[in-house]
């Protein structure tokens, strides 16, 4: 059963909503965007739990015991509709899931006096599919609400966004993270902090980082400005980061993103509370004075934009090559 005191940190945007549905006054249309596991999703099945909950004398909060809410809870709701991207190299929201929810929603409810509609990743809306759902925007019919969310907003047609009321969702504080992986998780307090820094902020990514593999990666990044690597070393390290599949070269150069930034901020405050890698400062701080900042700065572009690239169909020892080439001449 899921409820408003399920979701962690978004206070204000909780506070917000439920005024929202209170006063009656909750647009039809919004987009929740931020980055990927922060609960913008549970947020807005709480919404729309709330919209469709039968006790309207609860102020729309959703009372948990009615029809409404248990058929919700048990994911069989008929007057609500989840959509997400369909493929798998290849992700995409077609126009023909778009119709089809265009088809259901101009039927009346069938236990509600309302209709939700979640769009998940709604960034992958293709562009007709954009379109299509524009005119719904545009002409609602009846008490339909539309809830969007996204992980980048900037991929979304302008004249959708113009559309919705935007609701922007912070990274969750650290502290934050550390509370749900020790009471849903049951991972030890210091172990809980460790991941929960270097989650940037995402239950999804400390989730990634719970087994000992994920520290292994860390590692990894860490020795790239740890070594001086020879020409022999630079073809065996390029052949060894070849060998990864693709996510986890991924996840090395999320890692060394992080190490850059934190490099960064030690510059100016070696002490400083946000340093996502406290648990290995000591290192940090041994290998700080062979950059300066422009460097850093140098290196923190060449891994943002290899993180681009591997996204791409680009073959991964050529993206490599590069990188690793460009990483030491810089």
């Amino acid at each position: 059963m899921i409820s408003w005191q399920n979701i962690y940190g978004h206070e204000q945007i909780k506070a917000d909503l439920q005024l929202l549905l209170q006063e009656n006054k909750l647009p039809h249309a919004l987009l929740f965007s931020g980055i990927d596991g922060i609960g913008k999703l549970l947020t807005a099945k709480m919404l729309a739990k709330s919209l469709l909950c039968c006790n309207s004398q609860q102020g729309n909060m959703a009372c948990c015991y009615c029809n409404s809410c248990k058929m919700f809870d048990e994911q069989n709701h008929p007057d609500f509709y989840y959509l997400e991207p369909e493929g798998k190299t290849r992700k995409l929201i077609k126009i023909e899931q778009i119709r089809q929810i265009q088809a259901k929603i101009a039927l009346s409810p069938y236990l509600s006096d309302k209709q939700v509609v979640i769009i998940n990743d709604a960034q992958y809306l293709n562009d007709t599919a954009g379109n299509s759902l524009l005119k719904t925007l545009e002409e609602p019919i009846g008490e339909v609400f539309f809830i969007l969310i996204t992980s980048n907003k900037d991929m979304i047609l302008p004249t959708i966004l113009s559309r919705c009321m935007k609701i922007y969702f912070a990274p969750l504080s650290y502290l934050d993270v550390a509370k749900v992986l020790q009471q849903k998780i049951q991972i030890e307090e210091d172990k809980a902090k460790i991941i929960a820094r270097l989650s940037g902020g995402s239950i999804l990514k400390a989730m990634q980082f719970i087994d000992d593999d994920a520290l292994a990666l860390r590692q990894k990044a860490l020795s790239c400005l740890q070594d001086n690597f020879s020409i022999k070393d630079i073809w065996s390290f390029i052949d060894e980061l070849s060998s990864f599949e693709r996510n986890k070269i991924n996840d090395i150069m999320s890692h060394l993103q992080m190490l850059l930034r934190d490099l960064l901020l030690m510059k100016v405050n070696k002490d400083s509370d946000i340093i996502y890698n406290q648990d290995i400062k000591d290192d940090l701080l041994n290998i700080q004075n062979k950059y300066d900042e422009v460097s850093l700065l140098t290196k923190l572009t060449l891994v943002e934009e290899i993180l681009k690239r591997l996204n791409s169909n680009a073959d991964i020892k050529l993206i490599l090559q590069k990188f690793i080439l460009d990483w030491q001449n810089k």
